[in-house]
């Protein structure tokens, strides 16, 4: 099996003129992108309007990139932006509940264990409140521990020093923890560890 380019490799073929290399990137980082503008947004077809903007201002700013972070870390960059755009100008207040895919949840529960079910579904109630949270706080949130980017990382992203985000992420994570208590969803998540 030959090994996959690295995302420099691709970068320079598509700056040599190779446009078509450049869906390799979209297939390597679309899920992650989406997953970002999703979160931040709550909405699923502006994260995918959103994640497509995001790919394309990418593409156009392509040149631009020097390769001082991670090709990920600069398009997060990009697409946290982005959303915080597409948040500002739909103007609109957070619904309480998502409309992001609850779909397939039940399809493939039939041959779980309890344990998978278990997790599935705690993970899917701190989802949701998290679609409860400010953009911002979300997108640390999201990025530190959905996409499991560092401090330094997330801090890239977000253009913040590492020490900001923590006070973010901890900011957040309180904020969070309000939502769990308000509405009663603690002692759900604890019965369900038992």
């Amino acid at each position: 099996m030959e090994p996959q380019p690295t995302d420099m490799e691709i970068i320079r073929r598509v700056l040599g003129g190779d446009r078509r290399a450049y869906a390799v990137l979209v297939d390597r980082y679309s899920h992650m992108v989406y997953t970002l503008a999703a979160r931040m947004l709550g909405n699923r077809e502006l994260a995918e309007e959103s994640a497509q903007d995001a790919f394309l201002k990418a593409y156009q700013a392509l040149d631009g990139f020097r390769g001082n972070a991670k090709f990920s870390t600069w398009l997060y960059r990009i697409t946290y932006f982005r959303v915080l755009d597409v948040a500002d100008r739909e103007g609109r207040k957070r619904r309480l509940e998502s409309d992001l895919p609850a779909e397939g949840l039940a399809a493939g529960f039939a041959n779980e264990t309890w344990q998978g079910l278990v997790r599935t579904e705690r993970g899917a109630l701190v989802r949701c409140l998290m679609d409860r949270l400010p953009a911002e706080d979300s997108a640390v949130l999201s990025l530190h521990y959905l996409q499991e980017l560092s401090l330094k990382e997330v801090g890239e992203v977000m253009e913040l020093h590492p020490n900001t985000v923590k006070v973010r992420l901890h900011r957040a994570r309180k904020r969070l923890k309000d939502l769990i208590d308000h509405q009663g969803n603690r002692k759900i998540l604890q019965d369900y560890g038992s």
